[in-house]
């Protein structure tokens, strides 16, 4: 992919994030009418499972550093803190999703331990601010055309675990999801389970516990 085709990928999402931030961060509240209570649980409900299975496999969190790649509104940067991670770095480069996270951060008393950056991973982090002691990406690559850099990266900044999320190509309501997508031309990219072991190998990532959750695939890899 050029670079003009990448920035433009790349502006899209943004795009399509920060007109839907808050609509994405009310997946998480709980106090929500019958409509949208229906629409997150069966349709998104995946995103609040990838937190709770997020927290389950990094725990203890007592005096860990945390990077969350692709954070949106912060919600796991938020658990991380509230579980004792002593500093939680989460990035993302719709700016609106980064306004929720630190207004969040603010109101859940956790601002003085995540820092939210806006823009691109791998240039937002700087090498000399490695180790982490664990790396996360949720629902981060349904939007990477290339994810082999960007674990790469993430493995070499990293020295305990690393949690990836990839969505899954087969599954019943795929149709609808890449319909709404394109209505909206943003890209999407879904995945089938032997091109994500074969963009872990190429990453570099060997050692990894492979969970199928609703739609996605979650990895848990030690690195």
């Amino acid at each position: 992919m050029s670079n003009q085709t990448t920035n433009d990928v790349e502006r899209k999402v943004r795009d399509h994030f920060d007109e839907d931030a808050q609509r994405f961060d009310a997946i998480y509240k709980t106090e929500k009418g019958f409509v949208g209570k229906f629409i997150d649980d069966f349709w998104r409900g995946v995103v609040q499972k990838r937190l709770e299975i997020n927290v389950e496999k990094l725990r203890p969190f007592a005096g860990k550093k945390i990077l969350d790649v692709g954070c949106g509104s912060g919600r796991f940067c938020l658990a991380f803190a509230k579980e004792g991670a002593a500093k939680v770095i989460g990035v993302d480069f719709a700016k609106l999703m980064i306004d929720i996270a630190e207004e969040l951060a603010k109101e859940q008393n956790v601002a003085d331990r995540c820092e939210f950056r806006v823009g691109a991973f791998p240039e937002i982090v700087d090498d000399a601010e490695a180790p982490f002691d664990a790396s996360t990406a949720n629902g981060f690559f349904d939007y990477i055309e290339n994810p082999v850099p960007i674990i790469s990266k993430m493995r070499e900044l990293t020295k305990g675990k690393m949690i990836l999320s990839f969505p899954k190509a087969v599954e019943f309501r795929v149709p609808v999801r890449r319909l709404r997508f394109w209505m909206k031309g943003t890209p999407l990219f879904l995945y089938r389970e032997e091109r994500v072991k074969k963009i872990l190998a190429e990453a570099g990532i060997t050692d990894y516990e492979w969970i199928n959750l609703d739609r996605d695939y979650l990895i848990v890899a030690n690195v």
